[in-house]
């Protein structure tokens, strides 16, 4: 999956940022010293081509406050937004059917002096649309209208025909939006009256339906009646449920009392028996005499016999009558208790049946008007909406014949804008075009000249100062090292030349290296440049000289199969085995090593004819070797946009020293080399801005210094500088 740039490179700018204190101090003196020469030329034209101008002037006063012919007070105000609308009428004044109109209104004779003769009416409106100027004088509520023009005929007719052609448009479409406006309110109040007729029939027929003009629930009358009904119905159902209790309760002593015994009362009745008594009483009397008879007779006696047989027979009699009495005195007794008991259970049963047929009849009737209570409700609240809309209505009915009275008096009411100053013929030139034309050689040379520097300036995409580091990479560059003394070589300034600023940041680097090699115990720094030829040989010779003070086991290797450079600084022989005799066999580890003893470093140097694209695996166990036996290990490498074999070291290499060549390296290659170290996923990357190797010079500066302006631009330069 691909990983953007702003992904690989988070908070850096993709492009190069505009320098403009760069632009200023390497472009000033160029644009002055051209921009002087075109204007030298240019200005004797101008000076031929100074004419004179006529200017005529008018005034349009707009006034923020209109008195309305009815209404109370200054009603028709436009102070708060005055500013906006002065500065539309201004736009307006320069409108393409004002200019038409006013063209139209010139007299033939000043149609061609003010434009040419025979001119055509669209170039007329052209013309006169550029040369027009419509401005808002401040602290008033005026508009200035000016005309410039070479001839003073036709200036002023002109203007006023400008003036009078914007009032009769304005006032024609104020006119033409006051009829529109009357022909739509009359319209919708005519709409309005029908739909009022129609609500009036509808609350007509619900106020028929709903026995009331009020439309509330108070004036419910089915309601009401539901509600009497309701009550009604909690009465009955409470009675109804004391007649079922009482219902209830007689049954249960029905049956309590007829398990009671009511021989007492049976006895009562027979105790209270007249003819039973009195049978008694005769019977007793009589048993008496015939006991009185039975004395004196004997036993076998046939009148005793009889005696004692009247007797039995009257004492069964007693009896017999006795138990009859009993029995019906048994009937009567529990008959009417059975009869008192059951008559009392039928009347609770017709009450409780008569209080139920009641109930149901009156649930019936409460349903009922619960039901026409409900419809009459929706009935009371389409009125009531209906009557809310109806006045709701007739209120716009009365802003809309308010509003339609209004328009019809204001469409005659004063307009807004009056003339408050009239053009006239201009009787003497109002300046000339000098000014005018001097700018104009000013801007145009200088302006040209300096656009010009912009564009090379905005098109340079080179690294020109540190600050292009910190936007392509995110992070500074360490102390930039300035270039060397003219009479040092680079790459023994820190031998030569210890005190000077290219060896102290040298010493800046060399520090760093030994920081990261101390504390993250970091061994292997790979040196790679974004474009050949920018001194990193001559950068780590002079790194090694400084680490060899601090550390004194340092090697470098020249990882470089175009064009060497370690042989060439440091006079080795040709004798000496390089790496490509290691590869080849033809040496051993310990041979190829070359001892700088000035510097007090290791050299591993090439031999020009190394293959490494094919010897990977051995060069890996070089750099293995190397680090097992030295310390710090610096690795001079051919630039990794140029040559593959570069992005195989970063494989072992802890730290990346990324040198980019001031006024040399591409912003956009930098960027690049920087993703693809990135991408390798190298622990950490230092870039370096070297300022010390050859020179950059562009086409443009290289004919600048063969022309004759660069002795003179030198001067200037040192003059100021």
């Amino acid at each position: 999956m691909e990983t953007s740039s702003q992904e690989l490179l988070p908070g850096t700018k993709k492009g190069k940022p505009l320098d403009i204190f760069r632009f200023l101090r390497k472009y000033t003196v160029p644009i002055i010293v051209l921009g002087n020469f075109i204007f030298t030329l240019l200005i004797p034209f101008a000076l031929m081509g100074i004419k004179p101008y006529y200017m005529a002037t008018a005034k349009l006063q707009i006034d923020p406050v209109v008195q309305t012919i009815i209404g109370k007070g200054q009603e028709n105000s436009i102070l708060q937004q005055y500013s906006d609308y002065s500065r539309t009428q201004a736009t307006r004044l320069r409108s393409h059917d004002v200019l038409e109109e006013a063209v139209k209104r010139l007299v033939p004779e000043h149609r061609d002096a003010l434009f040419f003769p025979g001119a055509p009416q669209e170039r007329c409106i052209t013309m006169l649309h550029k040369k027009l100027s419509v401005k808002i004088v401040r602290r008033t509520h005026l508009i200035e209208l000016e005309l410039q023009s070479g001839r003073r005929t036709g200036l002023a007719q002109v203007l006023n025909n400008v003036m009078e052609s914007y009032k009769d448009i304005v006032d024609s479409q104020q006119k033409q939006q006051n009829q529109t406006r009357l022909k739509y309110l009359e319209s919708e109040r005519d709409h309005l009256r029908r739909s009022i007729d129609n609500k009036i029939t509808t609350l007509k027929d619900i106020a028929k339906k709903t026995h009331t003009s009020e439309f509330s629930e108070m004036y419910n009358f089915y309601y009401k009646r539901a509600e009497q009904l309701q009550q009604a119905k909690v009465k009955i159902d409470l009675m109804l449920m004391d007649v079922e209790t009482a219902y209830n309760q007689k049954v249960q002593e029905k049956e309590k009392i007829s398990k009671l015994d009511m021989e007492p009362f049976v006895e009562e009745v027979v105790a209270n028996d007249w003819g039973l008594d009195s049978t008694q009483s005769w019977t007793y009397q009589q048993l008496q005499e015939l006991r009185t008879k039975l004395d004196g007779l004997s036993e076998k006696s046939s009148d005793r016999t009889y005696i004692e047989e009247r007797m039995k027979a009257m004492s069964r009699y007693e009896k017999k009558m006795t138990n009859e009495v009993r029995k019906l005195a048994d009937m009567t007794v529990y008959g009417k208790r059975d009869y008192e008991l059951t008559t009392n259970l039928i009347k609770e049963q017709s009450r409780y049946d008569a209080l139920r047929e009641a109930a149901k009849d009156i649930s019936t009737q409460l349903a009922k008007a619960r039901e026409e209570a409900a419809i009459n409700s929706e009935r009371l609240i389409n009125g009531e909406q209906t009557q809310a809309e109806l006045r709701h209505m007739r209120g716009l009915l009365f802003k809309y014949e308010s509003r339609i009275n209004e328009l019809g008096v204001q469409a005659n009411a004063p307009s807004r804008i009056s003339f408050a100053l009239r053009a006239q013929t201009p009787m003497s030139p109002a300046g000339n075009n000098a000014k005018k034309l001097v700018m104009v050689c000013v801007i145009v040379p200088f302006g040209f000249i300096g656009f010009i520097c912009l564009v090379i300036e905005f098109m340079d995409n080179r690294i020109t100062n540190p600050m292009n580091i910190t936007h392509a990479l995110g992070h500074p560059s360490t102390w930039p090292i300035s270039r060397a003394l003219p009479h040092v070589p680079f790459s023994r300034v820190t031998l030569e030349a210890p005190a000077s600023v290219t060896s102290k940041a040298l010493r800046s680097l060399a520090l760093r290296i030994y920081k990261e090699n101390q504390t993250n115990e970091s061994r292997i720094f790979l040196f790679n440049a974004v474009t050949d030829t920018s001194g990193t040989s001559e950068i780590i010779l002079n790194v090694g000289n400084l680490l060899g003070q601090i550390h004194p086991n340092i090697l470098i290797i020249e990882a470089v199969t175009a064009k060497p450079a370690m042989r060439r600084l440091l006079d080795i022989p040709p004798s000496q085995p390089g790496i490509a005799e290691m590869i080849n066999g033809e040496a051993d580890f310990n041979e190829c090593i070359y001892t700088d003893a000035e510097r007090n470093v290791d050299i591993l140097p090439a031999s020009g004819k190394e293959k490494f694209q094919n010897s990977t695996l051995i060069y890996g166990m070089i750099i293995t070797m190397a680090k097992k036996n030295y310390d710090i290990v610096l690795i001079d490498s051919s630039p990794v946009m140029q040559n593959d074999f570069t992005e195989y070291l970063t494989v072992f290499s802890d730290v990346l020293l990324l040198v980019v060549q001031g006024n040399r390296a591409m912003y956009s290659d930098l960027r690049r080399t920087a993703e693809l170290f990135i991408r390798q996923q190298i622990p950490a990357i230092i870039p370096v801005l070297n300022w010390g190797g050859p020179r950059y010079v562009g086409k443009l500066e290289k004919r600048m210094e063969n022309s004759f302006l660069h002795s003179f631009l030198k001067r200037i330069r040192r003059a100021m500088g």
